[in-house]
C-alpha cells in the first residue's frame, strides 16, 4: 500500500480538488491519503472529513505545530510500506505520482524534481528562483547532498528508509525531505521532473523567518550527521 501525507494549515479552498485530483492518477492501486492538519483557523480538517472519502483519513493537530512535524506524525499513522508526501495547495504536479511509486521498486528514495529534466519552476520569479538555486548551492555546500531539488517538499520513499532515521529525526520548518535524506542515507535514488504549479487559493507558506530558521537548521542538520 502506499500511504500518502499531505500536511495542511488552511487549504480548505485547494484541499478539495487536491485529494480528487490523487484519486484519479491513483484508481486501481491501493491507497490512502492522511490529511495532517496543523487545526487550521479554516477548518481545512473539517472540509477532509466532511468528504467522507474511504480513502482518506484525518489528523487533526493541536500540539507541536508545522511542516515536518506533521509529515512525521502521518507517516507514524500510515499503513502502507510506501509512503509519500505533497502539498495540498494544488503547486505539486500529481500526475507522476505514478511514476514515483514504481520507481520505488529499484529506488530507496524518490523526489519529485523542478530541477532536473522535465522539471520547472512555472510562473515563478527571477528573484524568487535565484532564491530557491541559493538555498539548493548552500544545502550541497553544507550538507554535501547530491540533490539538484533538495527544498523539494515532494518526495517518496520506502517504510524501512523511515525507521532507519525517525529516532533521529528533530523536525522542525520545511527541511523534513532534506532531513530524512541525510539521515537515513538511501542507497538509490532517483528525481523525477514537473512543472511546478501556481497557486490556486490561500496563500504561501514562506517568508524571511522560514528562510532564516532553513540556514540554521543545514547546519544543525551536519552536526547531527557527523554524530551518526
Amino acid at each position: 500500500m502506499f500511504s500518502l501525507v499531505l500536511p495542511t494549515y488552511n487549504e480548505a479552498s485547494n484541499l478539495p480538488s487536491c485529494i480528487q485530483a490523487v484519486c484519479t492518477v491513483l484508481a486501481g492501486r491501493e491507497f490512502e491519503i492522511i490529511v495532517a492538519d496543523d487545526d487550521s483557523p479554516d477548518r481545512t480538517w473539517e472540509v477532509a472529513e466532511r468528504l467522507e472519502n474511504p480513502k482518506v483519513r484525518v489528523l487533526r493537530r493541536r500540539q507541536n505545530r508545522g511542516l515536518s512535524p506533521a509529515v512525521v506524525d502521518g507517516f507514524g499513522l500510515a499503513r502502507g510500506e510506501l509512503l509519500g508526501v505533497m502539498d495540498a495547495d494544488l503547486q505539486h504536479d500529481e500526475a507522476i505520482l505514478p511514476q514515483m511509486i514504481d520507481a520505488l521498486a529499484a529506488n530507496e528514495f524518490v523526489i519529485g524534481s523542478r530541477a532536473v529534466p522535465g522539471g520547472g519552476y512555472g510562473e515563478w520569479s527571477l528573484t524568487r528562483r535565484l532564491s530557491s538555486w541559493g538555498a539548493a548551492v548552500l544545502a550541497r555546500l553544507v550538507l554535501g547532498t547530491p540533490l539538484r531539488d533538495p527544498m523539494a517538499g515532494y518526495f517518496a520513499l520506502r517504510r524501512d528508509v523511515f525507521d532507519r532515521a525517525k529516532d533521529r529525526l528533530s523536525p522542525k520548518g520545511f527541511k523534513i525531505m532534506l532531513e530524512l535524506f541525510c539521515l537515513a542515507r538511501p542507497t538509490s535514488h532517483l528525481e523525477i521532473g514537473y512543472t511546478f504549479r501556481t497557486r490556486r487559493a490561500g496563500e504561501s507558506k514562506a517568508s524571511v523567518k522560514v528562510a532564516r530558521q532553513y540556514v540554521q537548521s543545514l547546519f544543525e542538520l551536519r552536526r547531527r550527521m557527523r554524530q551518526a
